[in-house]
């Protein structure tokens, strides 16, 4: 059966085309964010993996510290915690516990201390989590947050936070903060059970490998239905 050739009206080109390379864009931006997120975790894992060192003190953060190994010593204020709200882990609501940590010169240093289910937030329901005496704690080093347009203003009246400001957590609990960094403590095993630690993201999600071939395949579709829609096979004069 002869092919029929038929010419795409000059509309149906300039839709196809805008569409193909609309397509061809979102699967070239996929590529790139591969290996942006690749060498982020890459990143991470090379700061999280290296001996752990004390935590810096009057110093401003430095973005190429986050997520470096790091150690604090001291002794909790158990009575100034502070909650970091909706967190989830396994898709259970809790909470960061944030404590802080105060050092032998009386100087504080934050520390978050992990994942609390939302239940226990009243400390007398987890009493093996309010440690006494001297500690030394080990995890990542953390830079301060600013807040995401998503997210609510903290509210330091009710305790609940919902990013880390560091400066304010500071004057909230009138600490003389040591240190601009917070301490994110990695998973160690508590008394009790929680807090849950080991809640830094080192090992982020990493689909844009997925996404790309999803963008590609969809414009090499577009391509295949196009040269086939406008070469289709003509009937013969007896079926017309």
């Amino acid at each position: 059966m002869p092919l029929l050739t038929t010419r795409p009206s000059p509309a149906i080109k300039i839709c196809a085309g805008l569409a193909l390379v609309i397509l061809l864009g979102l699967g070239s931006w996929q590529v790139d964010r591969l290996f942006w997120k690749q060498n982020l975790i890459a990143e991470r894992q090379a700061q999280a993996t290296q001996p752990p060192i004390a935590v810096p003190t009057d110093v401003a953060p430095d973005p190429a510290m986050a997520f470096r190994a790091a150690y604090a010593e001291g002794h909790f204020l158990n009575d100034q915690e502070m909650y970091l709200m909706a967190r989830t882990r396994r898709g259970n609501i809790g909470f960061h516990l944030i404590t802080p940590l105060e050092q032998e010169d009386g100087r504080i240093i934050l520390v978050n201390r992990g994942w609390v289910p939302q239940d226990y937030r009243d400390p007398s329901t987890r009493p093996d989590s309010l440690i006494d005496g001297n500690v030394r704690v080990t995890g990542v080093l953390r830079l301060p947050q600013t807040r995401h347009w998503v997210q609510p203003e903290n509210e330091p009246l009710e305790n609940q936070w919902f990013f880390v400001d560091v400066d304010a957590m500071a004057e909230d609990s009138g600490a003389d903060l040591a240190s601009r960094y917070y301490l994110e403590l990695d998973e160690t095993e508590i008394p009790g059970g929680l807090p849950i630690g080991g809640q830094a993201k080192i090992d982020l999600p990493n689909n844009h490998l997925e996404y790309a071939i999803t963008w590609y395949s969809l414009a090499l579709s577009l391509i295949v239905i196009f040269i086939l829609y406008h070469r289709r096979p003509q009937k013969d004069d007896a079926e017309s």
